[in-house]
């Protein structure tokens, strides 16, 4: 696990060592036992290690064929390479490490773009051609890696974070033809960012770059649709399942570093150590965040099962100027503006973990992948569906229950589709036309796109389009958040429910696998869940949920952001000077709930521009 960066000078200009170090270097924290850069007259290449397979300074980057035609710098893991590299060495293949960085290298020589179908794990790693003066870029299937680029008239640049290009001279600015998409869904979707000029390679794409600095080819080498489409039928799924699980796990379990896990108690997060002590791993160590609300803390179940099994146990509680702090680094090692609000305690947690382990498994995405969440079941029933539509003429006033009164903000679009689009929001059309604001542009290219991708995989079935279009821009954001948090911590997090081989397989399942009923996640809770304690699979759902309610009005770092925020630059920004935030906050303070997203939104977007932009430190 690493970091990355690349130049290409346009007008074949020898490239400056010194800006190449400096772009490469703030990216120390992914990277902190060991740099390397490599320049080919106007091409250059640089790395940030952080060792996890092969130790040695042998597996340092960028690498070199032995022929010194190819060169690599590579972020990421191959879990088979062990496996891959027994094929090569058959086929006359010699290896001068214990690396899989050598393995790719040599795999990338012997077949090309296509291998990448051979292999399980995650990167984004830029191979350059030195014969033909080419530059592939190339991105895992589900963008777990990321992979950065940007241009000017001058270089072509790729970067892990998109800190690195503000590192070495591009203007850090908000773009604010994207700044309706992130206020209302949380997040820029696909190619674009909220930064001016700077753009991601998206998930299972590559994209070649000659030596002027063009792009010549942008192609997607994987598409979930057409796997899944193609996937071999499967006779016993909850059989599939467990026995794919369990070999996703052992995969992540390769390494010559000790690794952890992430464990919150609940049901994801247990099926991984459940797998580990399945597979006979002993050490694992858990890692567990923990609050005194009890309607936000799930330690105590997962310090109970930990015990159950043997495994050493650390739960740590974020508060107070502690957490003050971490908020701040968590903007600074995320960049982009959090989406989920639980960098902070996840930035800590990695932290402390980092004093023990250097790789940590954790339980994310199962809920997407296998219809876990809550917010599903709407989708889940056409009968249910339709019921549910008169809630939409109850005057709000009538309707007590929060839960209830969020179900009505977002049922009154009555466009199924555009509801698909917003499943994952906290904010709705009608918080918009509540607070007088319009001509916000929702509905961004990238999201249409994929929402049409998912219609023609799934037609006539919104539950399934939903959970496909969750692929593309729910996951991408909880993998941003994860490749993050834990990276500034200089540890690698590996999700197994990821892995490619389950992805595929579930979404080639018939859809009585995906029924909404209980607590959802069919195929989960009948496999590995029948195996798990009852106080875990019958607990109810908490998920990661932060009281940054009760944090913003009483903790004194939050309470004086709070109280200012109303002054920020941001709401000078394109649209977003239409929100009333002094009435916002005042009602707020006030003691109304119901505004809570919106504050909250407003809240994070103004303190990350404060940090980010108009702090220099």
């Amino acid at each position: 696990m690493c970091g990355i960066v690349g130049i290409i000078n346009k007008n074949q200009i020898p490239i400056n060592p010194e800006k190449l170090i400096i772009m490469r270097d703030s990216l120390v924290h992914r990277g902190p036992d060991a740099a390397g850069i490599y320049i080919d007259e106007h091409i250059g290449f640089g790395h940030r290690r952080l060792s996890i397979i092969d130790l040695s300074s042998n597996a340092n980057q960028p690498f070199h064929s032995n022929c010194k035609r190819y060169t690599l710098t590579f972020n990421g893991e191959i879990f088979n390479y062990q496996e891959i590299k027994t094929d090569l060495i058959q086929n006359g293949f010699h290896f001068q490490t214990e690396s899989d960085t050598e393995v790719l290298l040599q795999l990338l020589i012997h077949e090309g773009i296509r291998c990448l179908d051979k292999l399980i794990g995650f990167w984004a790693f830029a191979f350059y051609d030195h014969q033909e003066k080419t530059t592939l870029l190339v991105r895992d299937r589900m963008g777990i890696k990321p992979l950065f680029y940007a241009q000017t008239k001058t270089e072509f640049a790729f970067a892990s974070e998109p800190k690195a290009f503000f590192a070495y001279g591009i203007e850090k600015a908000v773009d604010e033809s994207h700044i309706d998409e992130l206020f209302f869904y949380r997040h820029v979707s696909g190619e674009n960012t909220i930064f001016k000029g700077i753009k991601r390679i998206l998930p299972g794409y590559y994209m070649i770059v000659n030596s002027e600095g063009q792009i010549t080819q942008t192609s997607r080498w994987y598409h979930l649709g057409e796997k899944a489409k193609k996937y071999p039928s499967i006779e016993k799924p909850y059989q599939w399942f467990e026995e794919t699980f369990l070999s996703s796990v052992n995969y992540r379990m390769v390494s010559d570093v000790k690794v952890g896990t992430m464990l919150s108690g609940g049901l994801d997060s247990s099926s991984v150590i459940y797998a580990q002590n399945k597979l006979g791993y002993k050490n694992i160590s858990t890692w567990n965040i923990a609050f005194q609300d009890s309607k936000h803390d799930e330690s105590k179940i997962a310090a109970r099962y930990t015990k159950e099994l043997g495994l050493d146990f650390h739960s740590f509680e974020f508060t107070g100027d502690q957490l003050a702090t971490l908020t701040e680094e968590a903007i600074y090692y995320s960049d982009e503006p959090f989406m989920h609000v639980q960098e902070p305690h996840l930035l800590g947690l990695s932290k402390e973990a980092k004093k023990d382990v250097s790789v940590l498994l954790s339980g994310e995405a199962a809920d997407e992948i296998f219809g876990g969440y809550v917010r599903y079941k709407v989708h889940g029933n056409q009968l249910r569906y339709n019921i549910l539509q008169l809630l939409i003429y109850i005057p709000t006033k009538y309707i007590k229950d929060e839960r209830w009164r969020k179900m009505q903000k977002y049922l009154y679009t009555k466009n199924q589709s555009s509801q698909i689009m917003m499943n994952a929001n906290n904010l709705y059309i009608k918080d918009l036309e509540e607070n007088n604001i319009g001509g916000f542009n929702l509905l961004p290219s990238y999201r249409l796109e994929i929402l049409k991708e998912a219609e023609t995989y799934f037609p006539n079935n919104p539950l399934r389009q939903l959970m496909y279009m969750e692929q593309f821009t729910h996951i991408a954001t909880l993998n941003d958040r994860n490749d993050r948090v834990s990276m500034g911590a200089s540890i690698e997090n590996r999700e197994p429910f990821e892995d490619y081989r389950i992805v595929e397989g579930a979404f080639s399942l018939q859809d009585e696998y995906f029924t909404t009923k209980g607590k959802g996640k069919q195929i989960l809770m009948n496999s590995i869940g029948k195996k798990l304690p009852e106080y875990i699979t019958n607990h109810r759902k908490i998920g990661l949920s932060i009281p940054w309610d009760h944090i913003m009005l009483n903790q004194p770092y939050f309470r004086d952001h709070f109280d200012k925020m109303h002054l920020s630059d941001f709401f000078k920004i394109g649209n977003m000077s239409q929100i009333d935030v002094v009435q916002l906050m005042n009602d707020f303070k006030n003691g109304k709930k119901d505004n809570y997203a919106f504050v909250r939104q407003i809240f994070f977007l103004s303190l990350w521009y404060e940090k980010y932009f108009q702090n220099n430190n």
